[in-house]
């Protein structure tokens, strides 16, 4: 039985371990000498020398006592910053919090909790259960860096769930976008700005021609885009000669994504052709989008343990990537599932005692289901 006091002293301790992007070593050791004791063969590629990180995406396998097909479980490791020092509040309203000047790190640390504590509630049942199977990555909040350096051959699941959506259990992101990163580099001419503006070529006003031809924001319902960041320029009496723009584009169709990409670059061209600036291009494809069938094994699985468990049952689109966009394309069918997380990514992030009691019994129910 999923019991309530462990998961929970059990999520506070995963809080007390800081494990930001690429420097999840501690967290990692420590979630993989827990798997070892539970009977988990338990392996790490060399992930993190790749990305510049100090620690490599985790594997581990649970031997099943039935014969059937093994069940892939993945979250990951990396809480995004402010995440230092963190300390998780439980309050008496059944709420846990932070202390209020870092993240909670509930994204994605209620992952790795339930899917924990299911596994110990099974043990401790003497239930009958598939084999499963963990994927748990590093660096996903740096645009899925980990999950880049999946290496396949350690896993033979091809059913996945990825525990990292927000909102109460019950919820399945059946479709993602995919996303392209953009640099723009522009070179102009410095000159000096109140003698002789006219042999200057001023690189921010460049880039902000450009950008202002940019379709940006909702560019259909299933397509946005967005500037990131600005940077150039310095003493207001020269001409700028140089400005770096970042954007991105997402979109859950393949074809606007490439689209609306070509769309973003040839705007700022044009800008720096008409100003005579030179102009470099960066453009990164981070993950491409996916959507699941309706009739998904893995989806009509999560159906049936909505069903069993009295969950009321979502099943929506979602505006951001995860690890699933990455493991789709080595032909595992995926879905992404809430784990009770709320106000990710903020100082104000929480999750409910219940909605982390209910992610491990989901969990649970999931392996069990034949």
């Amino acid at each position: 039985m999923i019991q309530e006091k462990r998961i929970v002293q059990h999520f506070v301790r995963l809080v007390d371990i800081d494990a930001p992007s690429l420097a999840e070593r501690e967290l990692a050791d420590f979630v993989k000498e827990q798997l070892s004791q539970m009977g988990f063969q338990v392996s790490e590629d060399d992930a993190g020398r790749a990305i510049g990180g100090n620690c490599g995406n985790v594997y581990a396998r649970w031997p099943g006592t039935l014969d059937l097909e093994p069940l892939l479980f993945s979250g990951h490791f990396d809480t995004v910053e402010p995440g230092r020092g963190k300390k998780a509040v439980v309050h008496d309203d059944g709420r846990i919090t932070s202390a209020g000047d870092t993240v909670l790190g509930a994204d994605n640390l209620a992952c790795l909790a339930a899917i924990i504590e299911a596994i110990r509630s099974i043990t401790e049942d003497g239930r009958p259960h598939r084999p499963v199977e963990l994927f748990i990555s590093v660096a996903e909040e740096r645009h899925l860096l980990g999950a880049g350096q999946y290496q396949p051959d350690r896993l033979s699941a091809r059913q996945c769930y990825v525990l990292d959506a927000s909102g109460a259990p019950g919820l399945a992101v059946v479709r993602a976008p995919g996303v392209i990163e953009l640099l723009f580099e522009i070179q102009g001419r410095s000159a000096h700005a109140g003698m002789e503006p006219e042999k200057g070529i001023n690189a921010i006003t460049t880039a902000a021609r450009g950008i202002a031809a940019m379709k940006l924001g909702r560019i259909d319902p299933e397509t946005t885009a967005n500037i990131g960041r600005i940077e150039g320029g310095g003493a207001t009496n020269v001409v700028s000669a140089a400005c770096k723009v970042t954007a991105e584009c997402r979109s859950q169709d393949e074809a606007k994504l490439t689209a609306h990409a070509d769309h973003m670059c040839a705007c700022m061209q044009q800008a720096a052709d008409e100003s005579g600036a030179l102009l470099k291009i960066r453009r990164q494809l981070s993950y491409l989008p996916y959507a699941v069938s309706p009739e998904s094994p893995v989806l009509r699985r999560f159906r049936q343990a909505c069903q069993v468990l009295d969950l009321p049952k979502r099943e929506q689109p979602a505006g951001g990537g995860s690890d699933n966009n990455l493991l789709v394309r080595h032909g595992i069918d995926g879905i992404v599932l809430s784990c009770g997380m709320d106000q990710v990514h903020t100082c104000q992030e929480q999750i409910l005692v219940k909605d982390l009691v209910d992610t491990a019994r989901l969990v649970e129910q999931l392996i069990l289901l034949p």
